[in-house]
């Protein structure tokens, strides 16, 4: 008998802590910035039916099928409550890439049609092919480290295969930085910008395509 009661108390121990199954009356949405919970919840199409081991998988599937949704894991809450714990893909600039417009994320993925639910404006990436993605990340991110300037500062990096990259920033900054040696190319215009700054002078173009001397126009 007294093994019989310890088996009972096992078995519903392990049903309260780790439930085979759950009829999903209400869901929790934990992570998304940018994608509404109710997207996610009627794209997961769990509402109202039960969540089992064999539909896990296909309700994950379903959720990671929204662009923007990076990673989620299911936290089953009681017996009726399930929680989504969602990460979202980190955008860091929009492209244009031979005029097919879209955005690039952290890992220099290149997507469309995500717009809709985009609340900022990103530096715009223009390049002639999806092979010069990480270059134009590349330079965004040595433009951050060194503190030259932050993403918002940044209107446009254009690269050409023949001509190299050019920078543009919102105040009307015009840097042609030409090919390779970016990171050395960058130190040299982070000193540029910082003799401009303590003369009061505004730059309107830097050239700082040869790395062992630079050219710079300024406003009148």
């Amino acid at each position: 008998m007294r093994r019989i009661l310890l088996a009972a108390i096992i078995i519903v121990s392990l049903f309260i802590y780790f439930p085979v199954f759950c009829f999903v009356e209400e869901i929790i949405i934990e992570g998304n910035n940018l994608v509404p919970s109710e997207e996610i919840i009627k794209t997961s199409e769990i509402n109202g039916k039960i969540l089992a081991f064999y539909n896990k998988n296909e309700t994950i599937n379903k959720i990671m099928g929204i662009k923007l949704i990076k990673d989620i894991r299911i936290e089953q809450v009681s017996f009726n409550k399930i929680k989504l714990l969602l990460k979202e893909k980190d955008i860091i600039m929009s492209a244009n890439i031979s005029g097919t417009l879209g955005h690039i994320d952290e890992n220099s993925k290149f997507i469309k049609n995500i717009s809709e639910y985009l609340i900022k404006n990103y530096p715009i990436l223009t390049i002639e092919s999806e092979s010069q993605i990480k270059k134009g990340v590349l330079l965004l991110k040595l433009l951050n480290k060194e503190k030259v300037f932050i993403s918002d500062d940044i209107s446009e990096i254009l690269i050409d295969k023949i001509m190299g990259a050019t920078i543009f920033t919102n105040d009307g900054i015009e840097i042609y930085l030409g090919k390779e040696e970016f990171k050395k190319k960058i130190k040299n215009l982070a000193i540029i910008l910082k003799n401009g700054k303590d003369k009061n002078m505004k730059e309107s173009f830097i050239d700082v395509s040869n790395i062992n001397k630079g050219v710079v126009n300024y406003n009148l």
